[in-house]
């Protein structure tokens, strides 16, 4: 297994419920946007098929508010400005079978935490051996529902199809978001087993494409 470590100035994660007005962000990415990373650095789209197991911890340094011109579409052209919340100082940290090293040391496409304008670059290929333990603690990342931990609660999507124009959801689950402790000795302990990683003080929740049954 390797531990890729990403870092961004910025990052946006969508509500997939708000389309237009104040763009709240999520405080952390959804499995598309973990994919949507996989996809850029092996240039193809990739699916949980297609990967043995994903794992992530992600991180941010604070959150602020941006002012973006938008332009409008209809029988007359417009522009609009919005408020779009943003996070900055970013880091995540990927967990993947070893294969996935030569792709993230020279990505296909550019890496992004977000949109276009949120890039990424690699800062650290790793390679981690993690143990399994019971009642660690856990953050930054999501979790499903049966993980039993009271937190934030976001129906999410998993995956894309691209086979059209615009791009349509195609598998969406209900998570647990739970986001990066400011304290390690507060954080979220899952009373079950769990891979832990001993350099972050905190377990990692490896999905694979057993979440598309």
């Amino acid at each position: 297994m390797i531990r890729v470590k990403i870092k961004s100035w910025t990052a946006t994660f969508r509500y997939p419920t708000f389309q237009s007005g104040y763009q709240p962000t999520l405080p952390l990415p959804p499995l598309s946007t973990i994919l949507g990373l996989l996809s850029a650095a092996k240039g193809e789209i990739v699916s949980l098929n297609d990967v043995e197991f994903v794992g992530y911890i992600f991180k941010s340094g604070g959150k602020g508010v941006d002012l973006e011109r938008t332009h409008t579409l209809g029988k007359e052209m417009g522009t609009d400005v919005i408020k779009r919340e943003i996070l900055t100082d970013n880091t995540l940290y990927l967990y993947l079978p070893d294969e996935w090293e030569r792709y993230f040391k020279k990505p296909r496409y550019q890496l992004l935490l977000g949109r276009s304008c949120d890039l990424a670059t690699v800062e650290e290929i790793k390679p981690i051996k993690l143990e399994e333990r019971e009642k660690v603690p856990i953050g930054g990342t999501i979790v499903p529902l049966e993980s039993n931990i009271p937190e934030i609660i976001q129906t999410l999507p998993i995956e894309y199809d691209y086979s059209t124009i615009p791009r349509r959801v195609k598998v969406v689950k209900p998570f647990v978001l739970i986001p990066y402790p400011k304290n390690i000795k507060r954080a979220k302990i899952y009373e079950g087993k769990l891979h832990y990683d001993d350099d972050l003080n905190l377990g990692v929740w490896l999905y694979d494409k057993s979440l598309l049954g």
